[in-house]
């Protein structure tokens, strides 16, 4: 399985709207990355426009968790999925729903630092552990905050080393974006997944971020 620093040989505008191979055989739809995107920030999106509530379900389904983790090659993490769910619902009531609505307007330098933060708090609230599972926690709030910048920390392949800590790999990533934001200027893809509303959500998300010039820096890194 790969993750998104790794596919080396896939274009993202194809895998945007395409079901990942590595998720019941290729035809699930929720495994795109629109699908991705819907499932995790559409969900707390919408659930953030009524009081938060979810009618006792955890905001974040623990099959979404088994198609991120299978999709972008996330290393097991102990946790069963059920358990999973409920740390990350707990995650979210803690830390996001108290500042969700003001994630857009904080300055450039405070949205750096708290998706930092929250990288770090959720590797550890969420997954347990405060270096092994950065990488993962990235993933988790790369797809749940597209409103913050948060670049994805590559998985390592088997035998490779452990990737550098989440802060050094957010200051590296940020120093390229700046350099190579030029040759990335291109308009975000249109949402494919979901119903209108789903659709419009994450269009709206994609137009006031920088999340699918993110997505393409990550690709441009792996290709060089």
């Amino acid at each position: 399985m790969t993750s998104i620093l790794q596919m080396v040989d896939e274009d993202p505008r194809v895998r945007w709207s395409s079901p990942h191979p590595a998720f019941s055989s290729g035809h699930d739809a929720r495994s795109s990355e629109c699908g991705l995107l819907t499932l995790f920030y559409g969900n707390l999106e919408r659930a953030s426009r009524y009081a938060w509530l979810n009618a006792g379900r955890t905001l974040i389904d623990k099959t979404y968790l088994s198609i991120l983790w299978q999709t972008q090659g996330l290393p097991p993490t102990g946790i069963d999925n059920t358990r999973l769910a409920g740390n990350l619902d707990s995650f979210i009531r803690s830390e996001l729903e108290q500042c969700w609505e003001s994630l857009e307007m904080l300055a450039h330098e405070e949205r750096h630092e708290l998706a930092i933060e929250l990288v770090e708090q959720a590797a550890v609230q969420v997954l347990g552990d405060s270096q092994q599972h950065q990488a993962a926690a990235s993933y988790l709030l790369f797809y749940l905050c597209p409103q913050l910048p948060v670049f994805p920390l590559k998985v390592p392949l088997a035998g490779e080393a452990e990737s550098a800590n989440y802060s050094a790999h957010h200051r590296n990533c940020r120093e390229q974006f700046a350099r190579q934001l030029p040759h990335l200027a291109e308009a975000p893809p249109q949402a494919c997944y979901g119903n209108d509303r789903e659709q419009a959500i994450v269009n709206e998300a994609l137009v006031r971020s920088d999340w699918w010039l993110r997505r393409m820096l990550c690709y441009r890194l792996q290709t060089g």
